[in-house]
């Protein structure tokens, strides 16, 4: 998956953008758009990014039930060695530990995870925080990403625009 990025400085840019997509046709739940007012994207039918595009809540959330599962299969396994309550623990008690700790983990690292901003848009942020707004395009082809810059550059000026490779949400 390609994520492709355009910083531009006006609402009336970010329309002209979303309608060259929309002739490239590229689905508009494909793109979103990143301001420092987001009920000025809603009010405009914009869609707007989400704690999902905004936050590091997936990445954060997907290690925490990662370690969560590993200290659940150290606690379950111990538990299964030890018999501490005279009960025969096994496979089922072990698996119920994984699952116990590796669901805590990962609303752990959620909790973490959405006070802090994603990574993947960090070196915009100062230039949102400015008023200018960033739209964010997911394509899965190395062709829609050709199309998708094709469209924009063509009905934009844009400040910046960057492409990530090969992105995923949790890593």
């Amino acid at each position: 998956m390609y994520r492709v990025y355009y910083l531009v400085r006006s609402l009336d840019q970010v329309k002209v953008a979303l309608n060259g997509l929309k002739r490239a046709r590229v689905g508009a739940n494909r793109v979103h758009v990143m301001a420092r007012d987001n009920g000025e994207l809603a009010s405009e039918g914009i869609h707007a990014t989400t704690p999902w595009e905004d936050t590091n809540i997936m990445t954060t959330g997907f290690y925490g039930a990662l370690i969560g599962a590993g200290i659940g299969l150290l606690v379950g396994w111990a538990l299964a060695s030890i018999d501490p309550w005279g009960v025969q623990i096994g496979f089922f008690g072990v698996l119920l530990s994984i699952l116990f700790f590796g669901a805590h983990g990962a609303w752990a690292g959620g909790i973490r995870g959405i006070s802090h901003s994603n990574y993947h848009l960090k070196p915009y942020l100062k230039d949102i925080r400015r008023g200018r707004y960033l739209i964010l395009v997911d394509v899965d082809r190395e062709e829609q990403r050709a199309r998708v810059h094709q469209a924009l550059d063509r009905s934009l000026n844009a400040d910046r625009q960057d492409d990530e490779g090969s992105f995923s949400p949790l890593f």
